[in-house]
């Protein structure tokens, strides 16, 4: 077991300390796990002492405990796309709550102030992006009314209870950030890039999920019935799962299903399904990875013309026209 206590004050101090503790280094700004304990990396990077974040993307081969007490006045934002192989208890101020679930897909806003702790399993897949940004650069940059509220959020909400859902949107862009070569000349400036993009786009969800009711009107049990129920979604794109076995995955009935899910996501099931296969299908062809037929046959299209049509329909581009840009 990993144990690991810190207080956040910014991201590549964490990690030369966590480094410390492993008995390795960090180099470049990278902290490659050691063999006995995984596979994978931890990336650090100050903007200045206002501003840093970190990008894990890591397979365990042991358990990992990380204990974040009181620091510095600032806002923590974290987006988490963790496959557990098995329960993985998260704590926020002293109350432990099991988290169930083996998927996490969520994003979650903390008081850098409160402490919190995470546990992930030996076999668990996690990829996190986390951004420190103290209370003075957000005030800076944020309206007065704005910033007041996501202090409030931030201090009066457990973040076991109130997560924000990585979207389509969320997910590609994260992708891409877990994708950058450490090569890359430019990584540092992509990955900033991308970390300001997604800071707005978190924002844009935050004020949404403000001015909804779902808080107070669907239960926290089957808010993580939609989530199980998105990443199958997300991730059977060679054909669109039967709606009754759906409905068995979360043990409710079809009716309730279709209704919460579009109320939780804003799409139809069929509708999010197929806009997570399109995005694939973009994805491989931007990548070269394979032909146009080879894509629409690899997301469940058997007929080209629909595939063309769908995939215009969604990016406003033939897959020709994508490819030829490349």
């Amino acid at each position: 077991m990993v144990t690991y206590s810190f207080q956040l004050e910014n991201f590549e101090k964490w990690l030369a300390d966590f480094a410390s503790q492993l008995n390795t280094s960090v180099i470049d700004r990278v902290l490659t796990i050691p063999n006995r304990l995984g596979d994978g990396t931890i990336i650090a990077q100050n903007i200045n002492q206002n501003f840093s974040y970190a990008v894990m993307n890591f397979k365990l081969d042991s358990d990992w405990e990380f204990h974040r007490e009181s620091g510095s006045q600032g806002f923590v934002i974290s987006f988490n796309q963790v496959e557990a192989q098995k329960e993985a208890p998260i704590s926020h101020r002293q109350a432990i709550m099991p988290d169930k679930k083996n998927f996490r897909n969520d994003i979650y806003l903390a008081d850098a102030r409160d402490s919190a702790s995470l546990r992930l399993s030996a076999g668990s897949t996690v990829k996190r992006l986390l951004i420190f940004c103290s209370h003075e650069l957000a005030a800076q940059y944020l309206p007065a009314e704005l910033f007041d509220k996501l202090s409030l959020f931030a201090r009066e909400n457990s973040t076991a209870d109130n997560p924000m859902f990585i979207s389509l949107t969320h997910r590609a862009m994260l992708k891409e950030l877990f994708e950058i070569k450490q090569n890359d000349s430019l990584n540092q400036i992509r990955r900033l890039g991308s970390v300001i993009h997604l800071i707005e786009k978190s924002l844009h969800s935050f004020l949404r999920q403000e001015h909804s009711v779902l808080s107070r009107t669907v239960k926290k049990t089957d808010l993580e019935s939609m989530q199980h129920v998105e990443q199958i979604l997300s991730s059977r794109l060679e054909g669109f799962p039967s709606l009754e076995s759906l409905a068995h995955e979360v043990f409710m009935s079809t009716s309730k299903l279709k209704n919460l899910f579009k109320q939780v996501y804003g799409h139809t099931l069929y509708d999010y399904y197929n806009k997570s296969r399109l995005q694939r299908a973009r994805e491989l062809l931007m990548n070269g990875q394979c032909s146009i037929k080879q894509a629409g046959s690899e997301i469940g299209f058997s007929n080209l013309s629909h595939f063309a049509k769908a995939f215009r329909k969604e990016f406003g581009i033939l897959p020709r026209d994508l490819v030829k840009g490349r």
